[in-house]
């Protein structure tokens, strides 16, 4: 059957529909690794399963019409981009090294994803969201900084008043969508990208300042704290003073609630504020594992002094296990498991299959 025709404003509200009535469903939590959806519409590094998308703004199941090319036609006529997305076979590693220097079309955005010139460049395709600052952003009104052992990262929007949208909103989520932060610095134009590191988003404050056109306006800025840098500073202050909830239900809640970046409250330095959280959010997942190892199903090997089980949490999205995740994206696992996962032949399969069995986990409890 031919597709309906619709305009485009139609698809948007078609998007706005799933994100309100069918994104939370369980049926469609983690619906991107379902070997049932290929592609996707990319909408600011938000994914939405195109066949779905089409069949909500035309009335027509997705039964109905075929899929694959004449779907992804469709869509790219309308203006829309469309992305394949990632097998569930083991993807493409990002790995980046601190200082060294990448081309942005060809070493970092044509092989993983994201906007070739936006400065909030999230992948619909990996999951990781790319952000580059620079000396000529402060013609467009951007001043980032160093600041109390965090990054100062100014949002897009070079115009009137910032929103918290598109790339906004994929830095406010990325713990919650499970995609790391990579900081690459632009040197110019034919100089490249120097990459500065991972970072977790640890809350964003607005901040009166000039547009590009000298205009006055309020501007989100993002606090962003380098991954593994706040642990061993603040572990030894901070291990008696986080409050952790005793029953399942409650560490859950805890731990999801820390997931979430919240604006204009930064009166805790933002290191110990991204430490309180991975806690909450390591606190759950190892009670949830309840002593069995979340990749081996296995015991775990030895019992702690303190009388719990000794697992490990492992970050499936990350090069790192440290800085702040979500509960769907880290897995309670074996020492032997966790050290397989990161060093062994297979251990890119494995983490597939860790990420798969989380899914699953997790999608037991609706939030």
């Amino acid at each position: 059957m031919a597709i309906k025709s619709v305009p485009k404003e139609r698809i948007d509200e078609a998007m706005q529909e799933f994100d309100r009535d069918f994104r939370g469903r369980r049926e469609w939590l983690g619906w991107e690794t379902n070997l049932a959806h290929r592609y996707a519409i990319d909408a600011g590094g938000t994914s939405y399963p195109a066949k779905k998308i089409i069949s909500i703004a035309t009335g027509i199941a997705v039964s109905q019409f075929s899929g694959g090319n004449p779907t992804n036609r469709y869509l790219e006529k309308r203006g829309f981009t469309v992305v394949e997305l990632q097998s569930t076979e083991p993807e493409h590693a990002i790995h980046f090294t601190p200082g060294t220097v990448y081309d942005r079309v060809t070493e970092i955005n044509g092989p993983f994803g994201g906007s070739r010139q936006s400065g909030i460049a999230a992948s619909a395709t990996h999951p990781a969201i790319f952000l580059f600052t620079g000396d000529s952003g402060e013609q467009y009104g951007y001043a980032d900084r160093w600041d109390g052992g965090a990054f100062l990262y100014t949002g897009e929007g070079q115009r009137g008043p910032m929103t918290l949208t598109r790339g906004n909103k994929a830095i406010a989520e990325h713990a919650e969508t499970g995609r790391a932060l990579h900081l690459f610095q632009s040197l110019g134009k034919g100089k490249g990208n120097r990459y500065i590191g991972e970072f977790c988003c640890a809350d964003i404050f607005e901040r009166a300042q000039q547009d590009v056109d000298d205009e006055d306006r309020i501007a989100l800025i993002f606090r962003l704290v380098p991954v593994g840098s706040f642990a061993q500073e603040a572990e030894g202050e901070l291990e008696t003073k986080i409050e952790l909830p005793d029953s399942l239900a409650a560490a859950r809640l805890a731990a999801l609630a820390a997931c979430k970046a919240v604006t204009n409250e930064t009166s805790q330095s933002a290191p110990r504020k991204v430490y309180q959280r991975s806690r909450k959010v390591a606190h759950y997942v190892l009670m949830r594992a309840q002593g069995l190892c979340e990749s081996c199903e296995k015991p775990a090997p030895f019992i702690k002094k303190d009388g719990t089980p000794y697992l490990e949490p492992h970050h499936v999205n990350r090069l790192s296990d440290g800085g702040l995740d979500h509960p769907r994206y880290v897995g309670a696992v074996c020492p032997t498991c966790h050290r397989e996962i990161h060093s062994g032949v297979h251990g890119a399969w494995l983490n597939a299959q860790l990420k798969q069995r989380l899914i699953a986990i997790e999608s037991l409890t609706i939030e």
